[in-house]
């Protein structure tokens, strides 16, 4: 009967300390960066550098100590505000995790509703609607920024009411106190601006209109 092959030892291969907290330390297993611990930890676990880490010890500090670690990192984070997956997973990549840890971590929050970018992207568009309107292709710009797939985008804005023409129209209110300039270089500059905000040219065109007839009513 033939045996079972042995398996190929893991071996430390390098210790490093981190540079942004020196109490940590980087840990290399066959050249590859596996995790990181406190300096007490690796004396705990005896690690060394050239030395075998035993599958066992390497399987419980990645259960017991990284995963549970990563977790708290990103439910601390989550806990000051809404984030999106991007944020969470490159908030857990500057930690330092390894990328299956943080594959892991993300599977629980999104598996428990702990990170949910389709609300993310409906309360951010809320939000900005509420405190200072932008059109729907800057708020698209905005949500892709912060890592937001364009399906789950459009899937927000079908869902959320957006009326470009009011507000783009309360924004010529507050920026002309409701008289348009004569000027035609400073009617170009209202342009420009509701074009930054995101409005498309028949918005912005529809909005003067607008204006324009009020003001004409208060004459």
């Amino acid at each position: 009967m033939r045996k079972k092959a042995k398996e190929k030892a893991m071996i430390v291969t390098n210790i490093k300390e981190q540079k942004k907290d020196p109490a940590m330390r980087n840990i290399y297993v066959d050249h590859t960066y596996v995790f990181s611990l406190t300096a007490q930890d690796v004396r705990y676990f005896k690690l060394e550098e050239g030395r075998e880490i035993p599958q066992e010890t390497f399987d419980f500090i990645q259960e017991n100590l990284i995963y549970i670690k990563a977790q708290d990192t990103a439910l601390r984070y989550l806990g000051y505000k809404m984030r999106t997956k991007a944020e969470v997973r490159r908030k857990l990549e500057e930690g330092a995790f390894a990328p299956e840890t943080v594959a892991r971590v993300m599977e629980f929050l999104e598996r428990y509703g702990y990170c949910d970018d389709l609300a993310y992207a409906k309360a951010f568009m809320k939000e900005r609607l509420r405190l200072r309107p932008k059109g729907a292709y800057a708020l698209k710009m905005e949500l892709r920024q912060r890592g937001i797939e364009e399906e789950i985008i459009e899937k927000a804005l079908a869902g959320t009411e957006i009326n470009e023409t009011a507000d783009a129209l309360r924004w010529l209110e507050k920026k002309t106190k409701g008289r348009l300039p004569q000027e035609e270089k400073e009617l170009q500059r209202l342009y420009g601006f509701l074009q930054r905000k995101g409005y498309g040219w028949d918005v912005i065109r529809e909005a003067f209109h607008l204006l324009a007839q009020r003001e004409g009513e208060r004459e």
